[in-house]
């Protein structure tokens, strides 16, 4: 068995006797919605992200890089600054599935609803149905070893669901790459949010790269300076 997949013998739920295939990990692969779902619900794969878009699923192993961790968390640290100072209520989400029946599902790392659509998710709901709830305002992935695929099938993704803003953060080259989307699905780059109004994807890159050296607690000070 090679490192890219599980193990062979595992039996899929309701079918102790039947063993399931081997299942490709950080690839995407054409499968039947229902399959991929039975798969997803194993309990191997609790602790993988899940993707599925256009026929395709991908099974994404969880990062666990001090790099990819640490920028995740700072991340979700400034940008609740921002939305605390300047009084925008944010609902975030950390590695949430997100759902549309037969079509899609996404599990970014970090999501939020923003202003009136804070409050759109009830507490309790375990995969955000998006026949039901509306999707979240910005995506965001961090990207430590994936970013071909972030910038490719996951944009698409997103294009095509009309999700009005999607970053990535590139650790490797400290870079944040960002994406405004239309109503109508076409997408550009932006260095100015929509959906934070004015906040400044310039002034987030130095705030990441100055992490590296003078720490969370004082690039937080720093980064409120910025904002007042």
């Amino acid at each position: 068995m090679t490192s890219a997949q599980i193990n062979p013998l595992t039996t899929l739920p309701g079918n102790s006797d039947i063993p399931s295939p081997s299942v490709p990990l950080d690839v995407w692969t054409p499968l039947a919605w229902d399959d991929f779902i039975q798969i997803t619900e194993q309990p191997e794969h609790r602790q993988h992200k899940a993707y599925y878009y256009k026929g395709q699923m991908r099974i994404e192993t969880m990062p666990t890089g001090a790099d990819h961790a640490k920028a995740h968390a700072v991340l979700a640290f400034l940008l609740g600054l921002f939305g605390m100072l300047k009084n925008i209520p944010l609902d975030p989400r950390d590695a949430c599935s997100y759902r549309k029946t037969n079509a899609d599902e996404f599990q970014p790392d970090l999501s939020y609803y923003i202003a009136d659509s804070a409050n759109a998710i009830p507490d309790g709901t375990r995969i955000v149905s998006l026949d039901e709830y509306p999707h979240p305002d910005l995506v965001i992935e961090v990207s430590d070893t994936m970013l071909l695929d972030d910038m490719g099938e996951k944009r698409l993704q997103y294009e095509d669901l009309r999700i009005p803003e999607y970053w990535i953060w590139d650790v490797k080259n400290t870079k944040v790459i960002a994406f405004a989307v239309t109503p109508e699905g076409a997408s550009q780059q932006i260095r100015l949010s929509n959906v934070l109004p004015n906040f400044s994807l310039d002034l987030l890159e130095e705030a990441l790269r100055r992490i590296k050296a003078e720490g969370q607690s004082a690039v937080g000070a720093w980064f409120m300076e910025q904002l007042r």
